[in-house]
């Protein structure tokens, strides 16, 4: 298994070069021809979020509760 690090800079990293390409694209050709790098460009941040949010549960799971201070 990847490190959690890893994998959500490498799904940042594609997300934001499906997007700029993406845009190229779209100057190029067009919406239609080129919705398909959006669609993935979106999936990629959806993965990201879901990722980042997946360890953030996983951490606190992992952290046993602090008493309150009052």
């Amino acid at each position: 298994m990847m490190n959690s690090k890893l994998s959500r800079t490498i799904l940042l990293a594609l997300t934001l070069g499906f997007f700029v390409v993406w845009v190229l694209e779209f100057r190029r050709a067009g919406l239609f021809e080129s919705y398909w790098l959006l669609l993935l460009s979106i999936v990629c941040l959806l993965f990201f979020q879901f990722n980042r949010l997946k360890a953030s549960q996983a951490s606190k799971e992992n952290t046993p509760d602090k008493p309150h201070r009052k």
